[in-house]
């Protein structure tokens, strides 16, 4: 099927690798090729695997962490608008086929609304990215959520500009990484990680009631939903009133009365059918969004296997 439209596509500059070297992710040759040449490049071999898989628009995002990673706040903020001003201008070369989502640093909200403001008054960008937590103190075991209240400042301005908010996920602290991970790497990242980490991050920001304070305000989350939309009768059953009476989530609703409206889920990098299906039946079609996550995953896999009929809704954003 042509037409269709990828939402979370990764995209790099070689500062981004200051905070974290993506390439331990995987030796050379063993994800894509050569992962960092194809971080780094928009026109060339991406645009030509778009083209030829139907692809018509990708929207690009600075790979993780960005500024999540960085512990300096005024660094943080400076990694954002440098690379947010180096993605409008490779986004304005071809605004036909290319798209993007800004990056902030959560340091401090109420800056990241501003960053994000001066990001979605210029033409390009359809959205915002934060990925999962953001790292701070001189160990990097901090981590500042965005549940916390001070990031109603952040919300407020995305919901004011109607800006989608993907919360993307990172790799785990040194602290969890050593006493969960290191013993078993292979299940810190793709496998299992990242969906145990952004599953609960998103569940934390709806329980403490952004979503209702800010009604018209939507989070978007990749890879088929983290795992939520499997476990959604059971997050809502043990979300017990009687056992939580103070959670500030609206008591009369439950996790899934928000997708659809206010959360949304794309099938990044996760490319199986059933479990599209077992999306469509808990949270609804209009609920699920096309992604690949290029170029941590095939372009060709991403449009053959996955059944890409749902691309449409990704039109809201462009």
């Amino acid at each position: 099927m042509y037409g269709k439209i990828a939402l979370e596509e990764a995209w790099a500059i070689p500062e981004n690798f200051k905070a974290y070297d993506v390439s331990q992710l995987a030796p050379k040759g063993v994800i894509g090729g050569d992962l960092i040449a194809n971080l780094l490049d928009v026109h060339g071999t991406r645009l030509a695997q778009m083209d030829g898989n139907g692809v018509d628009m990708m929207v690009l995002s600075l790979s993780s962490p960005g500024p999540q990673g960085v512990t300096d706040p005024h660094e943080a903020a400076a990694l954002a608008r440098l690379a947010n001003d180096r993605l409008a201008a490779e986004v304005g070369r071809n605004p036909a086929r290319f798209a993007g989502l800004a990056s902030v640093s959560m340091h401090d909200p109420v800056q990241a609304g501003e960053e994000l403001r001066r990001c979605l008054g210029a033409a390009g960008f359809v959205g915002v990215i934060v990925n999962d937590y953001q790292s701070a103190g001189e160990d990097r075991n901090t981590m500042l959520f965005l549940d916390r209240p001070e990031c109603d400042a952040f919300w407020r301005v995305a919901e004011e500009l109607d800006c989608p908010v993907y919360v993307h996920p990172r790799e785990a602290t040194p602290l969890i990484q050593e006493q969960m991970w290191k013993d078993r790497p292979w299940l810190a990242y793709s496998a299992l990680g990242y969906a145990h980490r952004v599953g609960m991050h998103v569940l934390s920001i709806v329980t403490a009631g952004v979503l209702d304070r800010f009604p018209k305000l939507k989070i978007v989350i990749g890879h088929m939903g983290e795992h939520i939309p499997y476990d959604l009768y059971r997050i809502d059953h043990k979300l017990n009133r009687a056992r939580f009476p103070n959670m500030p989530m609206a008591k009369d609703k439950l996790v899934r009365d928000y997708f659809g409206t206010q959360l949304f889920i794309t099938t990044s990098g996760h490319f199986s059918t059933p479990a599209l299906l077992c999306a469509m039946q808990e949270i609804g079609a209009g609920s699920i969004m096309f992604s690949i996550d290029y170029p941590f995953e095939s372009i060709p896999n991403g449009c053959k296997q996955c059944t890409t009929r749902l691309y449409k809704t990704a039109r809201s954003w462009t």
